[in-house]
């Protein structure tokens, strides 16, 4: 018992000690929110809302918004190896379409794209920044 009870206080001690001394392995566990709002530009195109978030694991939720949320299309999908994605995007309500958003994660921003969401903004390739706090809550600027 006694045995039992040293070779769990060490284990303990262990692990504590790996965690502190280890920054980087704490921050694995966080995902990542991307949000950005681009108003409507000269060309027709009527602005989009982004609301994407990459988590640990790779994997990419959320939805993009346009002409002032009257339509909204939601993500869901995964990040490849050389850090890219390509997601169906099904519009919510509306007129039911999919639009394609294409994706590359770089650090600090995701630079995103749609094509198929019949306005002047498809193909526009757009640096959304990461929200601060992550999807940790905190968030704002």
């Amino acid at each position: 018992m006694k045995n039992q009870i040293l070779t769990a206080g060490i284990a303990v001690i262990a692990l504590s000690a790996a965690a502190s001394l280890s920054p980087a392995i704490a921050q694995k566990g966080k995902g990542a929110l991307y949000a950005f709002h681009t108003f409507a530009v000269v060309g027709g195109c009527p602005g989009l809302d982004w609301h994407v978030t990459v988590s640990p694991d790779d994997k990419v939720g959320g939805f993009v918004a346009w002409d002032r949320g009257l339509h909204m299309a939601r993500l869901e999908g995964e990040v490849n190896k050389d850090r890219t994605f390509e997601i169906d995007a099904k519009e919510v309500g509306g007129a039911g379409r999919t639009a394609v958003v294409r994706g590359k994660v770089a650090g600090d921003y995701v630079n995103l794209s749609i094509s198929g969401s019949g306005t002047a903004c498809d193909g526009d390739i757009l640096p959304v920044p990461r929200a601060e706090g992550g999807m940790q809550g905190g968030g704002g600027g």
